[in-house]
């Protein structure tokens, strides 16, 4: 079965999406991490902001990708899911630091699996440096399941996990893009030699 990077030469006209995302979540875990306890209600509102434009840039890039990227549907679900969780948040903003916490966890931990699942395929690129990804999908993955199984911490321990999570996510996403561009750039390259040496052989 083909994979997202099986197919990077159409794919990566899109990059920039990955970029976006990274910027946004980085963003967002700076403010955190600097105002942590300026307002419950702001909290809230980043993330459901957050959620909706992530969910409707993934969508984008899943449909403009559709006959590109044998594993679209994935990258469709992902959106379809960050767009409902930010529908959600917006609709119940007076949600309890008891819940939104435990909300925001399972979305992380999501990210960090679909993290991994991006270091595979590039690992099966033969991209060099896969490991990095990988080790940033585990550690949202850890950091996530400590917001879950410590629900008693108190709120401001809370907001800087979740803060330095988003910051991991963030930047993993930031130099995916990247790759992804290099990527592209690489095939490129070896399809020109591929026709060049056709031409010669002419």
């Amino acid at each position: 079965m083909k994979t997202f990077i099986d197919t990077i030469n159409f794919g990566v006209k899109n990059w920039w999406v990955s970029l976006l995302l990274g910027l946004l979540y980085i963003l967002i875990a700076v403010c955190l991490m600097f105002t942590p306890l300026a307002s419950y209600i702001a909290l809230s509102v980043l993330f459901s902001v957050s959620m909706f434009v992530s969910g409707t840039l993934e969508i984008l890039f899943a449909i403009t990708n559709k006959k590109n990227i044998s594993s679209w549907g994935w990258y469709l679900a992902g959106g379809i899911i960050d767009l409902i969780l930010g529908i959600y948040l917006m609709a119940n903003i007076g949600l309890s630091m008891a819940v939104l916490p435990f909300i925001i966890a399972f979305w992380l931990m999501f990210r960090g699996f679909a993290s991994t699942g991006y270091a595979m395929d590039l690992k099966r690129y033969g991209t060099h440096t896969w490991g990095w990804y990988m080790a940033f999908g585990i550690l949202a993955i850890l950091c996530s399941i400590g917001i879950i199984w410590q629900p008693g911490l108190g709120a401001l321990s809370l907001v800087y996990m979740i803060a330095y999570t988003l910051l991991i996510i963030g930047i993993f996403r930031v130099m995916l893009s990247f790759e992804l561009k290099n990527l592209h750039k690489r095939k490129k390259e070896h399809v020109d030699e591929q026709e060049a040496v056709e031409i010669e052989d002419l």
